[in-house]
């Protein structure tokens, strides 16, 4: 099956992403990544079954988990749990570099104790979505160089990752201390809106080239309109309906890269009224026009 280009995010039927793994055949992913202001993988709010680590070794750079936003800066390394809706973001005008390592748990589970003691008690936590490891705590740099080096010696080797895998998660079961659990109050209403949010995003991922309005939206949560505004701009820092001209550009950005369609026909398949209105749209999300991202693809 052949892979898909960087920065499109494939989706399950329940609307989780389908992680790129280097490997059909085991879930990993670990990646040296990048982020910089306005490529296409920037403030897109995505969620799965992994975990995934994101290690900054260059500049810095932002990273909102269920509507918290984190700065991290070089030296710092973010683990984000299982079914957190999360989306990274620049906070700089350049390119800040990280390692990334998105693997499933499963890769863990050696025997049912070891999934019952040591990785379920971790990953269904609602109250821990994430750990920040700061560049000056103890364990920085150690999990830096873990990340390192699974990127640099470990990819294709499937002993090597569950190796560093379980070395990880050793640190991560070390910090997973009420220190960093959400108070406890916050916990059943922000579950709640992460589960609303997932299911008005599945609708705009299933309908984003309709006529749909925010009523619409707001009744796939079954959610007043209200409300629906108060969840998108609190986890995803967009009003619905920018999260859905947001979501149609991205798939304008995905026809571009793929092939050889015409404007018109871009904006007829993705939900936009016509190519003028489309391109108007894009500018904002991406500061350069349909045309001119369609060059700058084609010379990578």
């Amino acid at each position: 099956m052949q892979k898909p280009k960087r920065g499109i995010i494939l989706k399950r039927k329940d609307g989780s992403e389908i992680v790129n793994y280097d490997d059909d055949l085991f879930p990993s992913y670990i990646y040296d990544g990048y982020v910089f202001p306005g490529c296409t993988w920037e403030r897109v709010p995505h969620y799965h079954g992994d975990v995934e680590f994101i290690s900054v070794y260059s500049g810095r750079m932002g990273y909102s988990v269920d509507g918290t936003n984190i700065e991290l800066k070089k030296g710092d390394t973010l683990f984000v749990n299982s079914d957190k809706i999360h989306w990274s973001f620049s906070t700089e005008n350049n390119v800040t570099r990280y390692i990334i390592a998105v693997m499933h748990p499963r890769i863990i589970c050696s025997s049912y104790a070891v999934e019952s003691k040591a990785v379920k008690p971790i990953i269904t936590d609602k109250s821990v979505p994430f750990i920040h490891f700061k560049s000056e705590d103890y364990d920085a740099p150690v999990i830096q160089q873990i990340l390192r080096d699974m990127f640099k010696d470990a990819r294709g080797n499937e002993f090597l990752i569950t190796k560093a895998f379980f070395e990880l998660w050793d640190i991560i079961m070390h910090r997973f201390t009420d220190a960093y659990r959400v108070h406890i109050s916050h916990i059943e209403e922000g579950d709640s809106h992460n589960t609303k949010l997932k299911e008005m995003m599945l609708y705009i991922d299933e309908h984003y080239n309709e006529p749909i309005t925010l009523k619409d939206i707001s009744e796939a949560g079954c959610v007043s309109q209200s409300l629906c505004n108060q969840i998108f701009n609190k986890l995803t820092e967009k009003s619905p309906v920018e999260y859905l001209m947001h979501y149609r550009s991205r798939k304008v950005a995905d026809l571009l890269q793929a092939g050889n369609m015409s404007m018109s026909e871009i904006a007829e398949v993705t939900g936009f009224s016509g190519a003028s209105y489309m391109a108007e749209t894009f500018k904002k999300f991406y500061k350069m026009s349909p045309r001119d991202f369609r060059k700058t693809a084609a010379k990578h």
